[in-house]
């Protein structure tokens, strides 16, 4: 007989026994995926022989998807799938597209990753709902088990992180594997671990009672009729055609750019629609259409949208209030400032780069008007928004700020492997510079992740815990200190450009305390401010604010492949580490700009902490 929620969220000490399960299955699945994350901008420059610059492009290309697609896996999960079901299948794509990978990775290597990228998005949104639903609402405890569940994503991050790479460059197992069988091995790996995270999560998902459960299932808490197995087939075959896809614009950055200036609006637009029909009779629904405009009429405009879309959603949408286009403003410049050092010409990118600024300066100019060009009521009183739409509005906030974090956090996956590769040395136990990249912050994440949780639940019992809005602005600061020490590398270089891993590693320690702060902290948020219907879509959505920033991140790091180009090791260096410096500085403002709004944020939350 499946526990109940009640019973399973009754728990009693620190963390529901259902964690350890999800922690075993998702440690496993990260050591995959951080295993390949590790290994592709290496092998793509050393053996499938790409520029520096295009290596940084498509890892960005790649990772953005991986992300970007979590927001569909999500959303089958909510209204088709179920979160098991999900799980179950994503799993199940990502063990097939390494098998690709470890059988000719030379070959098929865009087939493997498009695999992957479709079997992560199943998969990762997925999981951490079920974490979210172990807990009641507001129940302290969440942010140290979001904590737990972290250190379990970053123990497979380390062994994968640093095992894949290390076996494809020879470092390890030189003598039994060879050369030539090195990077099949190392994919191989990876499919080896995800059968075993499938295996764990098949023999104990019994202990998860009711949750992740598919719509319609007869032992459903919340009773409807059963899913239609066509629409579940139906998701399954959808998916696949996916692939091809997938494949295709994963090999060609340009088409990136494309989709990632598309998904973003017609996200933003489905997510209010959404929001549309969240309804409380206590509540006028500001947003509901019904009397004001049909629907056809909605699509046509949304047409339009897709033509002229980030003048249109700044002007219409985030016009409701002033205080969701603060975000807006330092990412629309950080956007800028590195998209305009990609383009060489004055061309149409370069001018629509300026329509966010053209749709806040028309939001304070018209702002106050009682309707917009739309027919939808402006917000003027608290008394008449519900409050699950007020909570929404700050998951929004915290979404738009994350994409920025992780723009300048993922060089570590691009630029920051190159600057190992190329600019460090072993002066580290004679550890491989490019396996310390990839796996010294989930070390440092396994053994500080129990310690900040528990921080944080000390402090909630003195009431001085800070609000998640300032972790998040605490998160950026560290950030930003952690990229002012890898800018700090160059002084302990020598002439051929070659620099201290163990100060490389400092900087790792500083920047994982600012993840610490942010990324749990945001599993958690999103599963607080959701209501149970849309939380799959807004952890989805959470994920593809990072698939933005992997997108960003690759632009970054492509601009300073750019830089380097001709120049020599010593020069390449002083690139990076003034690039960083810029980075540094970003993320610095960032932090205070959150601080300062934290308040208005606040009231937004209303009683979630």
């Amino acid at each position: 007989m499946n526990l109940t929620l009640d019973e399973i969220q009754n728990f009693k000490g620190k963390y529901p026994k259902q964690i350890w399960s999800l922690f075993f299955s998702e440690m496993w699945e990260r050591f995959c995926f951080y295993g390949m994350r590790g290994m592709l901008v290496f092998f793509m420059i050393s053996q499938l022989n790409f520029h520096e610059k295009e290596a940084n492009l498509q890892y960005g290309a790649t990772q953005a998807f991986v992300y970007a697609f979590t927001f569909v896996g999500g959303l089958f999960a909510d209204k088709i799938l179920g979160f098991r079901k999900s799980l179950f299948w994503g799993g199940l794509l990502m063990i097939v597209g390494s098998l690709i990978l470890a059988t000719d990775p030379h070959q098929f290597f865009f087939l493997g990753i498009a695999f992957t990228v479709v079997g992560t998005g199943f998969f990762k949104p997925n999981i951490s709902s079920m974490v979210g639903q172990l807990y009641k609402p507001n129940d302290s405890r969440a942010d140290a088990g979001f904590s737990l569940f972290y250190a379990g994503i970053n123990l497979g991050a380390l062994l994968g992180g640093y095992l894949c790479i290390a076996i494809g460059k020879g470092e390890l197992f030189e003598s039994i594997i060879s050369k030539s069988m090195r990077w099949n091995v190392a994919f191989g790996l990876a499919a080896i671990v995800m059968v075993i995270s499938l295996i764990n999560f098949v023999f104990t998902q019994k202990s998860l009672g009711t949750i992740g459960l598919q719509p319609g299932h007869p032992d459903n808490e919340v009773k409807s009729s059963p899913m239609p197995k066509y629409k579940e087939y139906g998701v399954y075959i959808l998916s696949l055609l996916f692939i091809p896809i997938i494949m295709k614009m994963v090999s060609v950055p340009e088409y990136t750019d494309y989709f990632m200036w598309t998904v973003g609006p017609l996200t933003i637009f489905y997510l209010f629609y959404e929001f549309s029909r969240i309804n409380d009779d206590k509540y006028k629904n500001p947003y509901s259409l019904k009397g004001r405009l049909s629907r056809e009429k909605y699509i046509l405009n949304y047409l339009l949208f897709s033509i002229i879309y980030l003048s249109i959603i700044f002007y219409s949408y985030y016009k409701l209030n002033w205080l969701y286009c603060l975000p807006l403003i330092p990412l629309s410049w950080f956007y800028i400032v590195f998209q305009t050092k990609r383009c060489h010409d004055i061309n149409l990118s370069g001018w629509y780069q300026l329509i966010p600024f053209y749709g806040i300066y028309l939001l304070f100019k018209k702002g106050n008007s009682a309707e917009n060009n739309y027919g939808i009521s402006e917000i003027n009183t608290e008394k008449t928004l519900n409050p699950n739409i007020k909570k929404l509005y700050a998951a929004l906030v915290f979404i738009l700020f994350s994409i920025l974090f992780w723009g300048i956090y993922e060089q570590s996956g691009g630029s920051l492997s190159i600057f190992a590769a190329k600019n460090l040395n072993k002066d580290l136990l004679g550890l491989d510079p490019n396996g310390v990249n990839n796996s010294g912050g989930a070390f440092f994440i396994i053994f500080l992740a129990p310690l900040i949780g528990l921080l944080w639940i000390w402090m909630s019992k003195r009431k001085i815990e800070p609000n998640t809005i300032i972790k998040f602005g605490l998160g950026f600061i560290f950030l930003g200190l952690g990229y002012y020490v890898l800018f700090a590398t160059k002084f302990f270089a020598d002439l051929r450009g070659i620099t201290s891993l163990n100060f490389f590693t400092i900087a790792l320690l500083v920047i994982t305390l600012g993840e610490l702060c942010l990324s749990p902290i945001g599993l958690s948020i999103m599963t607080k401010l959701s209501t149970k219907n849309l939380q799959g879509m807004m952890m989805g959505l959470w994920f593809l604010a990072s698939a933005y920033g992997q997108y960003v991140a690759g632009i970054i790091g492509a601009g300073l492949a750019t830089a380097k180009e001709g120049s020599t090791n010593y020069d390449a260096l002083i690139t990076y580490t003034e690039g960083y410096k810029q980075l540094a500085l970003y993320a610095v403002i960032a932090g205070v700009v959150l601080i300062l709004i934290s308040p208005l944020v606040k009231k937004l939350m209303q009683e979630v902490k």
